[in-house]
């Protein structure tokens, strides 16, 4: 169904070389495609490939701040605004650096990534549901890649705190309240980016956990996924009684609108759940999401913050839920080879945006990789860089290197 969608939008993007930075906020991306957007003049990439780019950001990101401070989003002048390990997103940058040394096999990415890791260590109890994305892109991940035991117990740790935020009467894992809050039981769509985490912990000595990522992911195909494939951002319950009470939103325009965040983390997440269980439900349903997804996109590829929103400037764009949508993309085209060409099709078209001086930090003040990201809109972050748009990115740009081809040819004529 993808495929040839995005035929318009698939030309070459080419990335500037370096010249005088420009004023402080990055220029708004054009409404142009951008298959017509690109001076012919500009088919050469001298400073390199998207990939080196991006490496070279991470390191100057990496080198330049210092842990337990952990890069969130860039401030207007295009520093950093950074947080400590509590914050949800304190995970992105040290999963970045496995990802580059996943590529590369380079001894300095893993020190790295093992240097920023570290603070992180103690967060195993931190009774929150973003544990997933905290944990398992860091210590989990470098189990994978490096065989560290130590690593291995301390993600074990972190999925028992997050296991024990789920409750059997509603069948969900409970997100944002604490875990003994009597007065409300919130699910998001993010929560379901922080399954695998629990699927992998059920590979790995806690065989009940896999019961409850399903049972999770399965009522959150009933109740955020709507009949069209687009989805909502919360739902409510009773906990006594586990009865769904209303659906809502946030972070989105409004409580019926498409977050086009919520939507990418809901294509990947559900990936993921087929990735290891092979349910065919999930695979079914990423499939439908992601149909949603590509079929609502704007010329260039990259969506607004909220499908729902005048699909036009001055509203902002959200860059990292392309970089999302684009991972998800990649890892469905491996899961499901009978639509792999148009996943991979969906895929190159909004890697071919990111990757062009439209959304990329090129030439810029801003220490980001992308920019034009919009974290949360409703409460005034938007139009920056976003740590976890790079991570996203940098694994959607992996991805494509493994499977399709050098990343080059996402900035070639």
């Amino acid at each position: 169904m993808r495929q040839g969608l995005v035929a318009a939008a698939l030309a070459a993007v080419a990335v500037t070389g370096c010249g005088s930075p420009p004023p402080t906020a990055p220029p708004a991306p054009s409404e142009t495609p951008v298959a017509t957007a690109r001076d012919a003049s500009a088919a050469a990439d001298p400073a390199g490939p998207v990939l080196t780019f991006a490496d070279a950001r991470l390191a100057a990101t990496a080198d330049g701040l210092a842990p337990p401070t952990y890069p969130v989003r860039t401030n207007p002048d295009g520093t950093w605004l950074t947080k400590d390990a509590e914050d949800w997103t304190a995970g992105f940058l040290p999963a970045a650096l496995w990802r580059v040394f996943e590529r590369t096999q380079d001894p300095v990415w893993r020190d790295r990534a093992e240097r920023w890791q570290a603070p992180l260590t103690s967060e195993t109890t931190h009774d929150d549901t973003d544990l997933g994305f905290k944990m398992f892109m860091t210590f989990a991940v470098d189990h994978q890649l490096t065989g560290d035991e130590s690593a291995k117990q301390t993600a074990l740790a972190a999925a028992d705190t997050l296991a024990a935020r789920f409750n059997p009467t509603v069948g969900l894992i409970r997100v944002w309240d604490d875990r003994d809050d009597a007065e409300k039981y919130q699910v998001n769509i993010d929560a379901m980016m922080n399954l695998e985490l629990l699927y992998w912990a059920g590979q790995n000595g806690r065989p009940q956990y896999t019961d409850i990522a399903d049972r999770h992911a399965q009522r959150t195909i009933t109740d955020l996924v709507r009949p069209d494939g687009s989805t909502s951002m919360f739902g409510g319950y009773d906990q006594h009684t586990g009865a769904l009470q209303r659906t809502y939103t946030m972070q989105g325009f409004k409580d019926d609108s498409t977050w086009a965040r919520g939507q990418a983390w809901a294509i990947y997440g559900l990936a993921t759940a087929y990735r290891y269980t092979q349910d065919p439900r999930y695979l079914e349903t990423a499939h439908r999401t992601a149909d949603w997804f590509v079929g609502h996109l704007p010329p260039d590829r990259v969506p607004y913050w909220d499908f729902d929103v005048p699909q036009a400037p001055p509203q902002p764009r959200d860059t990292s839920a392309a970089a999302i949508a684009s991972s998800a993309l990649l890892e469905l085209s491996q899961l499901d080879p009978g639509r792999a060409a148009g996943d991979v099709d969906a895929a190159r078209g909004m890697l071919a945006s990111l990757s062009s001086p439209e959304y990329l930090s090129r030439n810029t003040p801003f220490r980001s990789i992308l920019i034009h990201g919009t974290q949360n809109l409703p409460e005034g972050q938007q139009d920056s860089g976003i740590m976890f748009g790079d991570y996203y990115f940098v694994e959607a740009l992996n991805r494509w290197e493994r499977q399709v081809g050098p990343s080059a040819q996402l900035t070639q004529g």
